[in-house]
């Protein structure tokens, strides 16, 4: 079975920024690319990039950046009724909306979490580190 792999936002922004990690990022990256594992991204992260790269670097750049994202092997999950539930029954103090619908997103597909963000595990999904 291909190994699934559901990138985050903050892993986005990790891999275009350059930030520690960014190398194993783009390892994950790579394999989703020459088909070694199945990529996904869930439609609320590219929400969450527009927003940050229009407040820090421009509406261009954000285009830019969600373009690029579209144009990869990565799979896009929509937000339907069945994950928005799930993401509300997940959803924990402290823990963001987009956070809860990237986790659901991730267990709707069977898929593992690329992130930092220790508080993926609590939502009852695997995380794969890249620091």
């Amino acid at each position: 079975m291909t190994k699934r792999l559901l990138f985050d936002t903050h892993a986005f922004l990790a891999f275009f920024n350059r930030e520690e990690g960014s190398e194993k990022i783009k390892e994950f990256f790579d394999a989703v690319q020459n088909g070694e594992t199945e990529g996904f991204v869930a439609v609320i992260t590219l929400t969450e990039l527009a927003y940050i790269y229009t407040r820090n670097a421009g509406a261009d750049v954000a285009r830019l950046r969600v373009m690029q994202i579209r144009g990869s092997n990565l799979n896009i999950i929509p937000l339907i009724p069945e994950i928005a539930v799930e993401a509300g029954l997940l959803k924990q103090p402290g823990i963001s909306i987009a956070d809860a619908i990237i986790a659901a997103s991730a267990r709707s597909v069977g898929a593992a979490v690329v992130t930092n963000d220790p508080h993926f595990s609590a939502l009852g999904v695997e995380v794969n580190g890249y620091r």
